[in-house]
């Protein structure tokens, strides 16, 4: 049976080299792409990118010319690095920057092929062949514990049946599987301008679903968001962002209300999709202070990119029933058009000025929304709007 399961494996990464070598072209023109991107941000870590890049494309030109062996090839790139750099990977590093390879093969695929979804798993497989090589025999097997933290959290999360088993069981799994306590989720509206709070573990839960802030209230992440929108889609993901002390990020009535201190932000993001879906914030509890190892980081990318996909196989059902509910509560164009602008915070007045309507018309307008929606606030109604699926 190892035997059969062995050959099976090895046909999958053939399919995947194959797949890679006839989109070569396109993909050279990506990774370029995504370079340049790499480039306006200055991280000091392009040469990474650059180096994983290169051996692909020699990879790819050593297959196509069908005189090598994929595992043979596979182990070359360990030795090939030490003669480069000199010096072990640095997991974190590493594994963002094949994340951006392996995203760049996905995006091809997917508008060259019909129905390349079925064929995602074995990029997949070889991207992840391509890690445990580098990672697992070049002495870093201490630091692989993160790959158990995955598989756990994969594990836990696949049983979710619905959007609210889902949320549910992802704040469960950050905070059980990694080393924090409390952890919020959170869902990016209105063209990723503001956060609405979806769950919180240890965390008051109606105080969390009562949250929808302006991110650019949180300066940190605002400006990583603002990046991202300015690098196009080739980028769309970035690392987890550690915060020493949330009160000079974070806006007084959280720090205070929490007690926040040290946190982490961690996307969740579908980077195939080009989708940022919300975020994650952790902490080890009210008040505590905390400093984070970066070799946490992977671990982390890969929850928020799991999360992400997870949630978005029920955010496209919630919207495809959009009608529907729209439909159920009697709402018009013009109602959506004024919770939308609620939800981006606009005042009585700004709401008027910008449809052309006075105060009092709004006013209404507001009151018979808050009443079919059955809201207590005008904040209330912006959540449950972006909850059922009546804006995005």
């Amino acid at each position: 049976m190892s035997k059969s399961l062995n050959a099976h494996l090895n046909h999958l990464l053939n399919d995947a080299v194959s797949l890679l070598s006839d989109y070569q072209g396109d993909l050279l023109h990506e990774w370029e792409l995504t370079l340049q991107s790499l480039n306006n941000t200055k991280k000091k870590t392009i040469a990474v990118f650059e180096f994983a890049s290169d051996f692909l494309v020699n990879f790819l030109d050593t297959f196509h010319k069908g005189k090598a062996d994929i595992h043979e090839l596979l182990k070359e790139i360990q030795s090939r690095w030490f003669a480069v750099f000199k010096r072990s990977p640095e997991p974190e590093s590493l594994i963002f920057h094949l994340n951006l390879l392996e995203n760049s093969v996905h995006r091809v695929l997917k508008r060259r092929i019909k129905y390349s979804s079925k064929l995602h798993p074995s990029v997949h497989y070889l991207f992840s062949k391509i890690s445990e090589v580098m990672l697992f025999q070049t002495g870093l097997e201490m630091k692989s514990a993160w790959k158990d933290a995955v598989i756990l959290f994969n594990e836990w999360i696949i049983r979710s049946q619905n959007f609210q088993e889902s949320v549910e069981n992802i704040c469960f799994g950050f905070g059980y599987f990694l080393p924090f306590d409390r952890c919020a989720l959170f869902k990016f509206a209105n063209e990723e301008s503001v956060g609405v709070g979806l769950f919180g573990h240890h965390l008051n839960n109606d105080e969390i679903q009562a949250i929808a802030e302006k991110i650019t209230n949180i300066p940190v992440l605002n400006e990583s968001i603002v990046k991202l929108k300015s690098q196009g889609h080739e980028m769309k993901n970035f690392q987890p962002i550690y915060i020493p002390d949330a009160k000079h990020e974070f806006p007084e009535q959280y720090v205070k209300k929490f007690e926040l201190t040290s946190l982490i932000i961690v996307p969740v993001y579908v980077p195939e999709e080009g989708k940022i879906i919300g975020g994650i914030v952790l902490d080890q509890g009210p008040g505590k202070y905390f400093t984070v190892d970066t070799s946490l980081f992977p671990a982390l990318m890969k929850f928020g990119q799991s999360s992400g996909e997870l949630l978005l196989r029920f955010i496209d059902a919630r919207i495809k029933k959009q009608d529907k509910f729209e439909e159920a509560i009697n709402l018009t164009p013009r109602e959506i058009e004024i919770i939308k602008l609620l939800a981006e915070g606009a005042s009585t007045q700004e709401a008027a000025s910008r449809l052309y309507l006075s105060e009092y018309t709004v006013r209404d307008y507001i009151s018979n929304i808050m009443k079919r929606l059955k809201a207590q606030n005008r904040t209330e109604v912006a959540v449950k709007a972006i909850r059922m699926g009546i804006i995005e």
